[in-house]
């Protein structure tokens, strides 16, 4: 009889130790989880920031007026005769399309 007692007091026990145990591990990770995704968030954000940066850096009107300003070139009115790139994000490839123009032609001094 004491035997069966102190099987059914030990399982009670560690059933009550390893409930509370397990509850402590699921908020824990919990704010572990809430911290990375946080971080993630941030990261975006600043990965944000930076792509539209470059993009205002990269852009034809920017790449213009350095042009004009530091070696004196001008762009041409027509832009017919201008090199085009066309970026496939599908393939992750470009294709240069030359419309049988010297590329000095779109910008030149």
């Amino acid at each position: 009889m004491n035997f069966k007692i102190l099987v059914i007091l030990v399982l009670l026990v560690s059933s009550i130790f390893f409930h509370y145990y397990n509850k402590h591990k699921i908020i824990e990770l919990s704010r572990e989880k809430n911290l990375i995704q946080e971080k993630y968030n941030s990261e975006k954000d600043v990965n944000l920031n930076l792509v539209i940066a470059n993009n205002n850096l990269n852009s034809r009107t920017r790449i213009q007026k350095l042009a004009a300003e530091k070696l004196g070139m001008y762009f041409p009115k027509d832009k017919k005769n201008i090199h085009t790139i066309e970026f496939n994000r599908k393939k992750n490839t470009f294709c240069l399309v030359d419309f049988i123009v010297p590329s000095a032609e779109a910008l030149t001094k």
